[in-house]
């Protein structure tokens, strides 16, 4: 399934430099997504030679170097310098054939997608709605406010489907999310979001009047940011993004990594975005909001992490399907549906 559909892998304005890269496990492979004198690729990250990985840090500036026997390939993968060239006439007479492996990539904003087999709809189409979402989040991104990498004992869709619901959130966030004022508590304010059969899914809750009341009276201070709202907003991006934010002043980016049937890593990232017309006091109000941001979030993935965790002890003994709500879990029934249809297709 992960490698038949476009996955997320990382975003375009942290390799912003010619030869920037990161590294991304995907579907089994590990891959290279290196901007090229400009150009986003993915690559394969496996020598043509003897199959040396080229890059081994996770991250960083680098040519396109195998480390073991020095060869070096051009900025679309074909092999440009050997050691002892005259010793590989083959390779010579054909470079197309010893390039490095290169993956489909697309990109909606700053947001890469990559796509191993080829073939199927183009990212706009395969994204439907969340393209538009994605593009206008990556028109303020300014800086990485946080960034953490956490490995949590349970499959990648218990993560998901807790992800997916705000029904445990009285019991297991009782002190964190539960607390926050910043929400309307009207049924009809909490919509959820089924646009398509792609298995895209979003959830708006409306920010509580009192709290916008309270909020206006800073806007001439905090300024003006490009993608402002008002309202929370949970976008999952099949199979395994999510985007959150609150009023667009700071985005929240999860990818959720299976590395076997019982353990996930997820890489999280928080972003501020760029404000105009923002004075002095504006900037110090903001910068308390991201450090509460960080502390806030880093206190609910641990609350997560001990939950799905207990779920997924819970599965190895489960006899029964699992019963959903009908309206608060709806979402987890689309992913369900979905990820059935993606498998069927795979």
């Amino acid at each position: 399934m992960f490698s038949n559909s476009w996955a997320f892998a990382g975003l375009a304005n942290e390799i912003s430099s010619p030869d920037d890269y990161f590294l991304i496990d995907l579907a089994g492979r590990n891959l290279i997504v290196q901007n090229c004198a400009g150009k986003i690729r993915a690559f394969v990250n496996s020598c043509s030679h003897r199959h040396a990985r080229i890059h081994d840090a996770p991250r960083g500036n680098r040519k396109l170097i195998c480390p073991y026997h020095g060869w070096t390939y051009d900025d679309s993968g074909l092999p440009a310098g050997m050691p002892a060239a005259e010793q590989f006439p083959q390779v010579l007479a054909n470079r197309e054939n010893y390039s490095l492996t290169q993956c489909e990539l697309e990109c909606a904003g700053h947001f890469i997608f990559i796509r191993l087999q080829t073939g199927g709809p183009r990212l706009r189409d395969f994204l439907g709605p969340a393209f538009d979402f994605l593009r206008n989040t990556s028109i303020g991104l300014d800086k990485k406010m946080d960034e953490f990498r956490g490995t949590i004992s349970a499959n990648w869709k218990v993560l998901i489907e807790n992800a997916l619901e705000g029904y445990h959130v009285p019991i297991v966030h009782r002190a964190t999310l539960g607390a926050i004022r910043q929400f309307s508590t009207k049924p009809s304010d909490v919509v959820d979001h089924l646009p398509n059969d792609s298995g895209h899914s979003y959830m708006v809750n409306r920010a509580s009047q009192d709290w916008l009341a309270r909020w206006r009276k800073f806007e001439s201070a905090l300024g003006r940011w490009p993608f402002r709202f008002e309202h929370y907003v949970h976008q999952l991006i099949f199979p395994n993004l999510t985007v959150t934010s609150f009023m667009g002043y700071s985005f929240h980016i999860q990818r959720f990594h299976p590395d076997s049937v019982d353990q996930t890593t997820i890489d999280s990232r928080i972003y501020s975005v760029r404000c105009k017309d923002q004075n002095e006091r504006g900037i110090a109000i903001m910068r308390s909001v991201y450090d509460e941001g960080k502390r806030f979030s880093q206190k609910v993935f641990e609350e997560d992490r001990r939950i799905c965790e207990i779920v997924q002890c819970g599965l190895h003994q489960a006899t029964r399907p699992a019963v959903l709500a009908n309206h608060l879990e709806k979402r987890i029934a689309h992913f369900q549906q979905n990820y059935l249809l993606a498998l069927d297709g795979a």
